[in-house]
């Protein structure tokens, strides 16, 4: 591989880039608009809230407060960890939702009439799902409360206190500008590559370059340099936007956030340039990235909860690479999560990177 020529083919691209005056004005303009707009207006609905129980009394009152809970068709409890630090290091890793604490001596506290408190933790990365989520099992224990009052005995209600983690004002205009950041990436850095390479075809300029002595590896890497470094330059814009508008910050790590999105634009661009080489006319490239871009829309957690999701649709989220960039900007960005904390997420995005740019190269047909 010569680095001439590709320093060559990168200088190219940067000279069709700013001659297109709609492209590059569309570039530019597309993430101030979509963070400015998108993270108000979006609206989102769950089904399903994952329950943790820590039930430090086992005692009858506790036992049936949480058959009440679990008899909801609206919590799912997934376990009844020993500890709420135990319970805690689950809803790190995603697995839990809500966190309801039933403290020691609650039984004793009830029948003797003595004020007694029941702690519940919310995942507020999700806002929609914390307000609901909490506000559901509130009134859950409000109503076995009112049912052991109504038994006759001197018994005192149960307190419920609240705490809402990782957003503690449940913003959902937080919870949204990391989708609406991957939007935008999804955006520039898949339709630039399909619409430049298809464009070129159509005007025939394309068999110039066929025609020289650049290599398909060459001249696939200088497009994935250059769109890699256009896609760096749009997530920076987008992620400061949001970081001024909406208190958007990576509570990780700037390391772990770039390095999530420059794997994450290679796999973009080589998506784009292999939708490209298979397609003929501008038409069928549009279209073709349009139908796996609404995949992506739909089925990766971008809008809608992947948990949510029918298991079929869940399992399917597995193979498709928006998905653990999803996980990873949302847990750096509201968790405080770090690579190593998301080592699996990071691997398979840069299998998924690999194997489309590899796609790419693969599948562009050259003549000499």
């Amino acid at each position: 591989m010569d680095i001439r020529k590709i320093g060559f083919l990168l200088e190219k691209e940067f000279k069709q880039f700013i001659r297109d005056p709609f492209m590059s004005k569309t570039a530019f303009l597309m993430p101030f608009v979509m963070m400015l707009v998108m993270p108000v207006i979006a609206v989102m609905d769950v089904k399903s809230v994952n329950l943790a129980v820590v039930d430090s009394d086992h005692s009858t009152v506790s036992t049936q407060l949480v058959k009440a809970v679990a008899s909801s068709d609206y919590f799912i409890v997934k376990n009844t960890p020993e500890t709420y630090d135990d319970a805690l290091a689950q809803m790190r890793a995603g697995s839990v939702d809500i966190i309801l604490q039933i403290p020691y001596g609650v039984e004793n506290d009830v029948m003797a009439g003595r004020s007694t408190e029941v702690f519940i933790a919310a995942n507020a990365v999700n806002s929609t799902k914390g307000i609901i989520g909490s506000g559901h099992l509130n009134s859950i224990i409000a109503g076995y409360s009112a049912e052991l009052a109504n038994s006759g005995a001197t018994i005192a209600p149960l307190d419920i206190s609240v705490r809402n983690l990782y957003n503690s004002h449940l913003s959902y205009s937080l919870y949204m500008s990391p989708a609406c950041l991957i939007l935008i990436m999804i955006a520039i850095c898949s339709f630039l590559p399909v619409m430049n390479i298809v464009a070129e075809k159509e005007k025939g300029t394309i068999e110039q370059i066929n025609v020289t002595p650049v290599s398909k590896l060459e001249f696939i890497v200088s497009k994935l340099v250059f769109y890699g470094v256009i896609g760096l330059v749009m997530f920076t814009l987008s992620f400061f936007v949001g970081k001024i508008i909406y208190g958007m910050s990576p509570y990780g790590g700037y390391g772990a956030i770039y390095l999530a999105a420059f794997l994450f634009i290679l796999f973009l661009a080589g998506f784009g340039l292999a939708i490209a080489n298979f397609s003929e006319t501008l038409q069928q490239a549009v279209f073709l990235a349009f139908f796996f871009i609404l995949l992506f829309v739909l089925l990766c957690g971008l809008f809608t909860p992947t948990k949510s999701m029918v298991p079929w649709a869940y399992k399917m989220t597995y193979a498709l690479a928006p998905r653990y960039f999803i996980d990873i900007i949302r847990s750096v960005c509201l968790k405080g999560s770090t690579v190593s904390d998301l080592a699996f997420e990071y691997i398979m995005l840069t299998i998924f990177s690999l194997a489309m740019d590899g796609v790419a190269v693969l599948t562009y047909k050259k003549q000499s």
